[in-house]
């Protein structure tokens, strides 16, 4: 089992609607109670508006584009949070010639 994980957009397959190009962000083999992906936008786009009943949080890593959530627009860049509740309907938008990238965490609806 590898103990790093990279994004390689080379790697990486087309995904929500083949709007951003997505990848798993834990090493291979590595299991957790939560499931995962890279978001990468190679330059000007947004990830296709969507929503599920699961909570999720988008952790950005390079560029700076804007989280979309309920229709709302957050500036995001590198080391910014965006929260996004269950049944939300939420995007990512890129509007700069940077790539945009960001790792997604997602998982069920806990009971407080």
């Amino acid at each position: 089992m590898d103990i790093i994980s990279r994004f390689d957009p080379a790697r990486a397959q087309r995904a929500h609607g083949d709007t951003i190009l997505a990848s798993g962000v834990l090493p291979e083999g590595l299991r957790a109670p939560f499931d995962h992906a890279w978001g990468y936008l190679s330059g000007p786009g947004e990830m296709e508006p969507h929503s599920h009943h699961k909570e999720e949080v988008y952790i950005f890593c390079r560029g700076r584009g804007f989280a979309v959530v309920d229709g709302v627009r957050y500036a995001v860049g590198p080391g910014d949070v965006a929260y996004i509740p269950p049944d939300a309907v939420h995007s990512v938008v890129n509007e700069s010639e940077e790539e945009l990238l960001w790792a997604a965490y997602w998982w069920g609806i806990m009971d407080t």
